[in-house]
């Protein structure tokens, strides 16, 4: 009884505006205390996390108007232990911590103050991608620094496996700050639900003032974009499958593993098109279909020499392949969003989203090709996904984003056709569910 009354004590507008001005400006402190130790990452972080804190105050001009005082709690917890002992923090791990926390709150402030609404699993998801997404861009914005100014944050003077074996690691504490965050804010909205928690002041969200975004008539399909005729799309398509299949069998004949496994994986995904429309009676636009296998068929054939042979091969596949994962993130968010009540994505928050998704993504395969060497080395097996230094990490991540930036540039136009057939399945299917 006692716990509730100071819960209901602490979460009193005036009570908890003061409690987290209180917080804030301990952060303001420990931030001007980090630059001048030097400790500079800790130092963006905070800052960082002030902007955040204060931003929804700022944007409707009442300072009265904060996030809840235990979720800065949260969020400061990491910067003011590693004020008070440094040694222990050491390692870059708390680093991912604050960014993780940082995410979650970015997250809550992002429903609670803006017409984004999310359900707990796409909550989740947005805690998990933004914690990946912000580690993946902070090392490629030293990378771009070292190389065209001359600084030293990455580019040290290390061979480049070594700095990229340290970055790899980086990238899988961030993933482990991600999924742990994520799990932790998605058991708090599953407890207090989308709505904000009671006796703080929040701005109110007036669903008249949401734009009918998902009411609106459905864009012209993809091709349009193209301006060629469906029939040579789906010629197109036909004669990049004959020449997977072509490569399949000249791999076995040279007895090439990486070639054949790349053919085959290439060959089966261009497939996949053909299956939602069969099994699950999607059907997608022939221009779809024909990006999916220009991405697939131009990654296997790099594996004929191509990606050592050619130059920016590897960097067109990158951006080629990106622009897939991206549209695919879109297609099937909008869908949600278009068939679901609890989850409400605008255009703006969806172009952040997309390049969030990709980052996130990026560092996920950076990743796998990371274990998939080690695990090369250490069994003696014959690579087929490689990794060639931080530079051609970094290169990699920065044509995955390049990709992305074109998806969510024109994303909502061209590509909301085939969300519409999804929701619309969605409906159905969970029609005839509700029906048995």
């Amino acid at each position: 009884m006692d716990r509730d009354k100071l819960s209901k004590l602490l979460l009193n507008t005036y009570r908890n505006t003061i409690l987290s001005w209180m917080i804030l400006l301990c952060l303001v402190l420990l931030t001007f205390v980090s630059f001048m130790d030097g400790r500079y990452t800790w130092g963006i972080l905070s800052a960082f996390a002030i902007c955040i804190i204060i931003l929804p105050g700022s944007f409707f001009k009442d300072l009265s108007i904060m996030p809840p005082w235990y979720l800065l709690v949260l969020v400061a917890l990491p910067i003011v232990g590693n004020a008070i002992d440094y040694h222990l923090f050491s390692t870059s791990i708390p680093h991912y911590v604050s960014v993780a926390t940082i995410a979650l709150l970015a997250a809550a402030e992002i429903n609670w103050f803006t017409s984004v609404k999310m359900d707990h699993k796409f909550a989740i998801l947005f805690v998990f991608i933004t914690t990946l997404a912000i580690s993946g861009l902070w090392y490629l914005m030293q990378w771009l620094l070292d190389i065209n100014i001359g600084t030293s944050f990455i580019l040290d003077g290390r061979s480049q496996e070594t700095i990229n074996t340290e970055v790899m690691y980086e990238f899988m504490y961030a993933t482990v700050a991600g999924i742990v965050a994520g799990l932790i804010f998605g058991w708090y909205f599953g407890y207090k639900g989308r709505s904000a928690p009671s006796g703080i002041r929040f701005p109110s969200k007036d669903e008249q003032d949401i734009p009918a975004y998902t009411s609106t008539r459905p864009p012209e399909p993809i091709r349009k974009l193209l301006g060629i005729s469906q029939k040579k799309q789906e010629l197109a398509t036909r004669v990049m499958q004959a020449c997977l299949l072509i490569m399949m069998f000249a791999g076995i004949y040279l007895k090439d593993t990486h070639v054949v496994l790349n053919a085959i994986a290439a060959f089966g995904i261009t497939f996949v098109p053909n299956v939602l429309t069969r099994k699950y009676y999607i059907s997608l636009d022939p221009s779809l279909t024909l990006w999916i296998t220009l991405a697939v068929f131009l990654d296997a054939l790099g594996t004929l020499s191509f990606y050592e042979t050619v130059a920016r091969w590897d960097h067109l596949t990158h951006a080629l392949s990106a622009s897939v994962i991206a549209a695919a993130g879109y297609v099937i968010i909008r869908a949600i969003d278009i068939y679901t009540d609890d989850l409400y994505i605008p255009p703006r928050f969806m172009f952040v989203f997309i390049l969030l998704f990709v980052l996130a993504a990026g560092v996920i395969w950076e990743i796998l090709e990371f274990l998939t060497d080690e695990m090369v080395v250490k069994f003696e097996m014959e690579a087929f996904l490689t990794q060639h230094g931080i530079s051609d990490t970094m290169r990699d991540m920065l044509f995955d984003l390049l990709g992305a930036l074109a998806v969510a540039a024109w994303g909502t136009a061209y590509l909301s056709d085939i969300s519409y057939r999804i929701a619309r399945r969605i409906e159905s299917f969970s029609a005839s569910r509700n029906e048995k």
